[in-house]
């Protein structure tokens, strides 16, 4: 049996033809897309099969997927922007099941390969992945498979996935079986992101405090030495006194001031050092993010002068902190950006704010991003975690489709994980539910 032959017979030629017509894109740039995106999947899922209960969790889904999509693509397509909303909120899923973080990773590779733009490609991989886990939906029906079965149906497609590889793509990954691309190309440009966005918040937390933070060193070693110095001498002294049966005591003293005034000298060196490489260190910190505000593209910076911004705004706060000479935490929340409910489909009143985001890289163009999604712990955490990596990418690709580069965006979900209230309210289930920017650059 081949997979990739029957979703391609039943799916394939639909399925270019509709996602052009919806995307605006060349049919053979869609199509060379799809050639590579479906044996990337099965080759993931696959990979998966490897994992701990990854089989179970494939066969759930599968089991569980609209069969029905497989047999009216034409229709699904015709009947309104609602329906193709629910086709890539449930292929969000599918790709945050076998790809993860690594998502994002695999977009990048499919654009390189077709041609593609980053968010066409990112909206056709949504498309394409309901259709395949369908597939092995129907198959799980019609032959009756347990998770078993699956495994073995699944094992004997490596052959496919392999054959079926474009190798313009299968090249770009390192020529290895397609799935690995997780941890291997793909993966690392995640961890990468991801280390530079820990970085950036480390940065930003040392450049607020260090000044403070220094100076507080200063101070409490002084303090520190004030309590010291009598107490040692006075227990120095009484310790001579009953040892020695009095004695010169003034003497003994005397000596001792003098040995602690030079550890004083001392450690007032110590800490003046410390201060000082401290406070170049800052110095060194703040550079490197005004160094990214340091490009500027004038034209864009007009027009972004024109902008009002709505007071507590993610703009408001960007703006802010780049007037008050980017000191603070380079991280910043969306307040008025709201999703329909229970998807990745961003309400029409809530684009303004991403757009004035986009305004301002386009006037920084050095800048980079990364766009964290967060969900309450409300249902279940796979379901979350879906649902905050689809929503990040939305975002994304709204600032894609404004111009702004698909290499300066990193997404990631994390579900109800950091939460900033508690989740015993609504008041502060609906705080949790945000989507954060750090600057990386």
């Amino acid at each position: 049996m081949n997979l990739l032959d029957i979703l391609k017979d039943q799916v394939g030629g639909s399925l270019v033809s509709q996602a052009s017509k919806f995307l605006g894109a060349d049919e053979s740039g869609i199509s060379k897309a799809v050639d590579g995106i479906f044996p990337a999947l099965l080759g993931q899922m696959i990979n998966k099969t490897e994992e701990a209960d990854g089989t179970q969790k494939i066969f759930d889904m599968a089991s569980n997927m609209d069969k029905g999509i497989l047999d009216n693509i034409s229709g699904l397509f015709s009947g309104g922007a609602g329906n193709i909303a629910q086709l890539m909120n449930s292929g969000s899923g599918v790709l945050n099941l076998l790809l993860g973080n690594s998502t994002s990773g695999l977009i990048d590779k499919i654009a390189q390969f077709s041609g593609l733009k980053g968010s066409a490609a990112s909206s056709l991989i949504k498309m394409a992945a309901p259709f395949l886990m369908a597939m092995v939906g129907k198959q799980i029906k019609e032959k009756a498979l347990d998770v078993a079965g699956l495994g073995n149906l699944l094992d004997s497609q490596k052959s496919v996935v392999k054959d079926a590889m474009p190798g313009g793509l299968l090249s770009t990954l390192g020529g290895s079986f397609l799935g690995n691309m997780t941890s291997a190309a793909s993966g690392l440009t995640n961890e990468a992101s991801k280390a530079v966005g820990k970085v950036g918040d480390v940065a930003g937390n040392v450049a607020e405090n260090v000044t403070e933070m220094a100076g507080e060193t200063v101070k409490g070693a002084g303090s520190l030495l004030k309590w010291l110095i009598p107490a040692f001498l006075v227990l120095a002294a009484l310790g001579y006194f009953f040892t020695r049966g009095g004695g010169d005591v003034t003497d003994t003293i005397g000596d001792m001031t003098e040995k602690v005034g030079d550890m004083t000298d001392k450690v007032a060196e110590g800490t003046k050092e410390m201060a000082d490489k401290t406070m170049d260190a800052a110095s060194d910190i703040g550079n490197l993010v005004s160094d990214a505000f340091g490009k500027i593209d004038e034209e864009a910076k007009k027009a972004l002068s024109n902008i009002k911004f709505t007071a507590g705004s993610i703009g408001e706060q960007m703006t802010n902190f780049i007037d008050n000479g980017f000191k603070g935490d380079a991280k910043f929340q969306f307040n008025n950006l709201n999703f329909e409910s229970g998807s990745s489909v961003i309400s029409p009143d809530s684009r303004m704010e991403i757009d004035n985001l986009a305004a301002i890289l386009k006037a920084y163009p050095a800048l980079k991003i990364q766009i964290t999604g967060y969900t309450d712990n409300t249902g279940s955490a796979e379901t979350n975690m879906s649902l905050s990596d689809a929503r990040s990418v939305s975002v994304k690709d709204r600032l894609v489709a404004q111009g702004i580069s698909n290499d300066r965006i990193a997404t990631e979900g994390k579900g109800p994980a950091d939460p900033v209230a508690s989740n015993d309210t609504e008041e502060g289930r609906a705080k949790n539910r945000r989507i954060e920017v750090t600057l990386l650059k």
